[in-house]
């Protein structure tokens, strides 16, 4: 067995792809909200009129067309921040699981551990007796995930 611990979660690419979408994403909405305002005012059956006209009016002075992808890129930038924080991750290795959300970290030691599988994104981990330890969505590849835990030994159930 290995002594180093594998990092299961987003990858620094993933992380920079998920800042870029969202802020740009962000910018791009808050860019075309006059004109998407405009365009929805006038389907008859949506709510909210008056608030899409005064959002429609909002490109008419200079300085809109600078202050709303500024405003839409500073919004996307934050839910980035808070997707990526609040994303569980794993630190697998010898000893015990670590689980990690957010700022908070709880161990699972390996004699706790009877078996781990994978079904789609979530990983699960079980305990004794039928306890479930863990059972989240992990940004990691499948195959990651099984090489992970069974480069430490740990009985990982799928194929």
């Amino acid at each position: 067995m290995t002594k180093d611990v594998e990092h299961l979660g987003s990858t620094r690419a993933d992380e920079a792809w998920t800042y870029a979408l969202l802020g740009g994403g962000g910018a791009l909405l808050l860019l075309a909200a006059p004109l998407l305002a405009r365009w929805l005012g006038d389907v008859p059956f949506v709510p909210f009129g008056g608030v899409l006209e005064w959002v429609g009016g909002l490109d008419e002075a200079w300085w809109t067309w600078l202050a709303r992808p500024a405003a839409g890129l500073a919004v996307g930038l934050v839910a980035a921040v808070v997707v990526l924080h609040e994303e569980y991750r794993l630190e697998v290795g010898p000893e015990d699981v670590v689980v990690v959300h957010g700022d908070d970290r709880r161990s699972l030691q390996r004699s706790a551990i009877i078996g781990v599988h994978r079904d789609g994104r979530t990983v699960t981990i079980d305990g004794r007796d039928g306890r479930r330890l863990f059972a989240e969505k992990v940004e990691a590849p499948r195959e990651r995930v099984r090489e992970a835990f069974t480069a430490h030994g740990y009985p990982y159930e799928s194929q």
